[in-house]
């Protein structure tokens, strides 16, 4: 039996101080490039995004995870100017797709490519920054499709992982609220950068432990408030507790209801704290109209404090998975103890 290796090799892009003067990656973090090596090879390549792209359900509408174009070896320009690409490549052929993918990777990792059962590399800004590239390769086209097969969650979590890094270095290089920043962490207790597009719309109304952030066009919301508690671990088990909260905070900070019908609960892990996520479905008090939300809730043993970290999107008529991919990267900052390494 052969043994495929997966070599997660990375090509550093180019340093901060030159990104001005760069070409960015144009497109969202949401596009996706799939390149092929061999024309024959775009019925594989489709069958693995068919596994690869997951879908988010925002109220009553599904949308998948990346949105796909599939591109023969001699449309590799095209695949060029997308945030993110894959590019599949059986050795040996020696076509455009194979040299371009020689000039990105170093030669000790060609050469253990080529002379192993193949791999799995990331390159970091391959041709402008804020890009992202994986290269599955094999001199065996279908060992490719083996590759794709067994590391298909690996792959998942190159393309995710490294979207919200991009997110956030774009963040930090745009510029953050800090003053924002400084007061939270001094007044309240918690580090979580903050893009500088983002407006304090609310702080602590009529006394309410809570604070909402906004940007416009199309508009989101960005809100924290907290809820003091002798067992902070116990009571984040109880989503009766956390329901409850959630829905005392879309009350007072965003005038709406939430709609229990719609609620998905799971637990995950912020800044290595064991947290809970719920995403579900806003109706708005003002207004006839409503919407989808994704919340955190943290606990906070010290303080003997939970926190509901919440994201929020009103966009009539548009997609909303970019607009949550952007703010779930900015949530993913939320700290007990200060910045993130």
């Amino acid at each position: 039996m052969v043994v495929f290796s997966v070599l997660l090799a990375v090509v550093a892009g180019c340093g901060f101080s030159k990104e001005e003067s760069i070409l960015m990656a144009a497109g969202a973090y949401g596009d996706l490039a799939v390149v092929v090596s061999d024309a024959r090879m775009k019925p594989m390549a489709n069958q693995f995004i068919s596994r690869f792209n997951t879908e988010h359900l925002f109220v009553i509408k599904p949308e998948m995870n990346f949105k796909t174009d599939t591109f023969g070896p001699n449309k590799l320009k095209f695949a060029k100017g997308y945030k993110n690409a894959l590019m599949l490549v059986h050795l040996g052929e020696g076509g455009p797709v194979e040299k371009a993918a020689k000039k990105l990777i170093s030669p000790a990792t060609w050469e253990r490519l080529n002379s192993g059962g193949g791999g799995v590399v990331q390159v970091k800004d391959p041709w402008s920054t804020y890009q992202f590239l994986v290269i599955v390769a094999s001199r065996d086209r279908n060992s490719i499709g083996s590759l794709l097969t067994k590391n298909l969650a690996k792959i998942q979590d190159l393309f995710n992982d490294n979207n919200r890094q991009r997110i956030l270095r774009r963040n930090r290089y745009d510029g953050l609220k800090t003053d924002l920043m400084d007061l939270y962490r001094r007044d309240i207790g918690f580090y979580l950068e903050i893009p500088g597009e983002y407006q304090q719309n609310q702080y602590r109304p009529d006394g309410f432990p809570g604070l909402e952030l906004m940007r416009n066009g199309p508009s989101r919301g960005l809100s924290v408030s907290w809820l003091q508690t002798k067992d902070p671990v116990r009571d984040l088990a109880n989503f009766d507790i956390l329901a409850r909260m959630r829905t005392k905070m879309g009350d007072k900070l965003h005038s709406e209801d939430i709609i229990a019908s719609t609620f998905v609960w799971e637990e995950v892990e912020i800044n290595g704290v064991l947290s809970v996520e719920l995403k579900g479905a806003w109706n708005s008090h003002r207004f006839v109209g409503g919407g989808p939300f994704w919340c955190y809730f943290v606990p906070d043993v010290e303080r003997g404090r939970i926190y509901c970290v919440d994201l929020l999107v009103y966009a009539p008529g548009l997609e909303k998975m970019n607009f949550f991919r952007r703010m779930s990267a900015v949530a993913s900052t939320f700290a007990l103890k200060g910045p993130r390494s």
